[in-house]
């Protein structure tokens, strides 16, 4: 350990100075973003329901009944956590090489409506230094969309990892998980990485509502597969 850092996290940074760019999927081909041939590969998400990101075309969503995720008006995510992808965010939390977050945060998908700034749901705390990318793809996201990355919200204690928990579990897990400051723009994207259940994400809006906000749109860079999930 460096200064409370890992070797990875030291060395990468230094790696990106010092070696040529190359395609975070392949290490191959120019980069530093995916190469074309890399991202014609990635899973990308079928035609999913706007509310919840199932995937499937049918009217209403047969997951989510049409009422989406708790507190969030719209939800989009652009690829499947898995293969690839899950790959390169397991790289990019890793800290492994810096360019491998700036790369996967472009692949954010963007909300349809406008919005007045983006939030990204913020690190626990304790975590261990390195890059967060939920915060790397928020930013991406703001200046992409022209509007400002704000940081109101706050996660008050350590929290059990999601991906190890039943449905019923992740949201008692999150509840009051969050703190926000007062006097949100009404109109907000926030951002995260990974969408499982959705309740931390609808945890993070709820707080948002509480501070002001009154309409939360959600971008996720992936979403993991459900046993419930049906081909589009």
């Amino acid at each position: 350990m460096v200064g409370g850092m890992s070797a990875g996290q030291v060395v990468g940074p230094l790696l990106d100075l010092l070696l040529p760019a190359v395609c975070p999927a392949c290490r191959a081909q120019p980069g530093p973003d995916v190469c074309a041939e890399c991202h014609g590969l990635l899973p990308r998400l079928p035609a999913s329901c706007p509310r919840c990101c199932a995937p499937g075309s049918e009217i209403p969503c047969p997951v989510c009944r049409g009422n989406g995720l708790a507190h969030i008006a719209s939800a989009r995510a652009g690829f499947a956590y898995t293969g690839t992808m899950k790959r390169l965010i397991g790289d990019a939390k890793a800290g492994a090489r810096a360019a491998t977050v700036q790369a996967l945060a472009g692949m954010l998908p963007l909300p349809v409506d406008a919005v007045d700034a983006v939030v990204a749901v913020p690190p626990s705390p304790g975590r261990r230094p390195g890059p967060h990318l939920a915060t790397a793809c928020a930013r991406h996201a703001a200046h992409r969309l022209g509007v400002p990355l704000i940081a109101p919200l706050h996660c008050v204690r350590h929290a059990s990892e999601q991906h190890r928990l039943s449905r019923a579990e992740r949201a008692r897990n999150v509840v009051g998980l969050f703190r926000c400051q007062p006097g949100v723009p009404p109109s907000l994207l926030l951002v995260d990485d990974i969408l499982t259940s959705g309740a931390t994400a609808s945890a993070a809006a709820a707080e948002l509502h509480r501070a002001g906000a009154r309409c939360i749109h959600a971008s996720f860079l992936c979403r993991t597969p459900q046993p419930g999930d049906r081909p589009n």
